[in-house]
């Protein structure tokens, strides 16, 4: 658990969740071929006398012992007739699944970990319950595995789906464990209430907002690159599962475009065989439809397009896209609390924006390699300056008190957001400690449509300390070429602007994880200021093509000069410091706008 000696627990603990035991199973369901039958059967015999009850590392952890569990009860319904299940065996096997529920039940994580621990130890609890009656204390397993799913669902999920600690990752896993629940539920007769069923519906459409033009899935706080039940070969941070299962579930045809032949490979070996004819009809109409989409009519909420702009007021993810395509400019910026109160998986990630263009992924979240690397590593994947956030020397905006939990959390910022077709945007603003003083951040992230996304970072008050904005970038540093007030690489450009002079800019060699255990090379962007406040520093992401004008400072707005062709006319983007964005029709020669260099 302490990394000693470079080791990592989580090693041994994804090779004892048995998903390669399932993929045995589901291949001999598939082909009946009994060699591979019998392959399972040696390393589940080898796996159970080499792990006995309750001691050892592959008991330490509740939850660890409950995805075992979950596996148990697949490879048990794909197998079970097979000849390779001897009476000795079936014995062994009933034994040790016993051991399993009655050690989750009796070592919970309602005191330790709270969160996805707990939920997923309910839904262990619900799978051996219910697939074993005949096992003793299976009812009380079946029953409280059902009490702490429905209890956990207000606690640890919010008002619009996301997961409390608002990490992409940990609300993967929290949908797919509802997910799970309603499918038993729906198998097994149990009821659940409507209030619930919405809930989950709300996970299912907030995994949706999220996804980025490419269909991938940002790394937004950690993420540890695991699956409830691997079904199918797909990405650890794919949520396409989970819409796949949520179209077939809820009947919602507007998912099924953003699903994949192997998301709903996943979901055919959940699924009935009705909700699975239902799909595969969703899906040839989507790639039969005009342009390869398919637009269904909606009976409960208005159509669900790619190209739509959306929230998650309670999470505080804002997220605003451009019209659908392969250069479609797509962003996101956090502008709520701390995520998971003061232990979990958040990130100190206040005003974090993420930007992809199509396939391009601009600005990103660096992660977190793993959860044992070291305290001074952990604590820098968490900290500001990993992030595209504002960063005060010898100030950061929490301080963290161990590797899952904190001694002072960022702030609650305000936020506002909107959309009148041309630029979305998202205003947020709070006040934070800073050497010698205080200081107010506001920062407004615009998508101009047709052009790119333009952030504005207005702060004022008094520090002693030299400021900068941070934007790490999913490129290596050797695609990144510097020069002046400029940054440019094959795919976009960046451009930024001071109000009161040049910026120290700098391009530093990082790296990032674009999961768990893993390690790419990265740059950092580093827009660094000393000098006098109130400032405000403009900084513009836009495909190479295009070329902004002229920028104006005047202390409490920017303007900035938007090329002719690109949204029609010549115009004029004023940002102003608590206002909405306006589009202007130029009023002066480009020649005659005054400009602060």
């Amino acid at each position: 658990m302490d990394g000693i000696a470079g080791g990592d627990v989580k090693v041994i603990w994804e090779l004892s969740r048995h998903h390669h035991l399932v993929r045995l199973a589901q291949g001999y369901f598939l082909d009946r071929d009994e060699g591979t039958a019998e392959r399972l059967m040696a390393l589940l015999d080898s796996w159970i006398a080499e792990n006995p009850h309750g001691i050892g590392i592959n008991w330490t952890s509740s939850l660890e012992v409950a995805f075992r569990a979950i596996a148990w009860c697949w490879i048990w319904a794909l197998t079970c007739q097979s000849p390779a299940w001897t009476p000795a065996r079936v014995e062994c096997f009933l034994v040790s699944l016993w051991h399993h529920a009655r050690h989750i039940e009796r070592f919970d994580s309602i005191h330790h970990s709270p969160n996805t621990h707990l939920t997923g130890e309910g839904l262990g609890l619900l799978y051996v319950g219910l697939m074993f009656p005949e096992l003793r204390r299976a009812a009380d397993w079946a029953a409280l595995g059902q009490e702490i799913l429905e209890s956990e669902l207000d606690a640890q999920v919010l008002s619009d789906g996301m997961h409390y600690e608002r990490s992409v990752g940990y609300h993967k896993y929290t949908a797919e464990f509802y997910l799970h629940y309603l499918l038993l539920a729906r198998a097994f007769g149990l009821a659940v209430p409507d209030s619930a069923r919405d809930r989950v519906r709300a996970q299912v459409d907030a995994a949706r907002l999220l996804r980025r033009p490419d269909g991938t899935w940002p790394v937004i706080g950690d993420e540890d690159s695991g699956d409830t039940l691997l079904l199918a070969p797909v990405d650890p941070q794919d949520q396409g599962p989970v819409l796949a299962l949520g179209a077939s579930l809820f009947r919602d045809p507007d998912l099924v475009p953003f699903t994949t032949d192997a998301h709903r490979a996943a979901a055919w070996w959940l699924v009935d065989e009705p909700a699975w004819l239902w799909l595969c009809d969703m899906a040839d109409r989507a790639s039969s439809g005009s342009n390869g989409k398919y637009v269904a009519t909606r009976t409960r909420r208005e159509p669900a397009m790619e190209r739509d702009s959306g929230a998650l007021p309670a999470a505080g993810y804002f997220v605003g896209r451009e019209s659908e395509g392969a250069d479609a400019w797509w962003c996101l910026v956090d502008a709520g609390p701390h995520g998971g109160d003061r232990t979990g998986h958040a990130h100190t990630d206040l005003g974090h924006v993420e930007i992809a263009r199509g396939a391009t992924h601009i600005v990103v979240d660096p992660g977190c390699a793993g959860y044992t690397i070291g305290r001074p590593a952990r604590d820098h994947a968490r900290s500001e300056a990993a992030h595209a956030c504002l960063v005060i020397e010898r100030s950061p905006l929490a301080e963290p008190a161990g590797s899952f939990s904190w001694a002072r959390l960022a702030p609650t910022p305000t936020h506002r957001f909107g959309d009148d077709g041309q630029v979305w945007w998202c205003d947020l603003a709070y006040e934070r400690d800073a050497v010698g003083g205080r200081l107010t951040h506001r920062r407004q992230v615009l998508l101009v449509r047709g052009v790119g996304v333009i952030i504005c970072d207005w702060i004022a008050g008094v520090t002693d300390g030299p400021i900068a904005v941070h934007w790490p970038l999913g490129i290596p540093p050797n695609e990144v070429s510097l020069s002046g007030s400029a940054a440019t690489t094959p795919h976009y450009q960046i451009a930024w602007s001071g109000a009161v002079g040049p910026l120290d800019a700098s391009v530093e060699s990082t790296t990032r994880a674009p999961g768990y255990a893993r390690q790419v090379d990265a740059a950092l962007l580093r827009l660094g200021y000393r000098g006098p406040l109130p400032v405000s520093v403009i900084t513009s992401f836009t495909n190479p093509a295009t070329r902004l004008g002229r920028h104006l400072h005047d202390g409490d707005s920017v303007r900035l000069e938007l090329p002719d062709g690109v949204t029609g006319p010549a115009r004029i983007l004023s940002i102003r410091a608590a206002q909405a964005p306006s589009l202007e029709a130029m009023d002066a020669p480009a020649s005659s706008l005054p400009v602060i260099r």
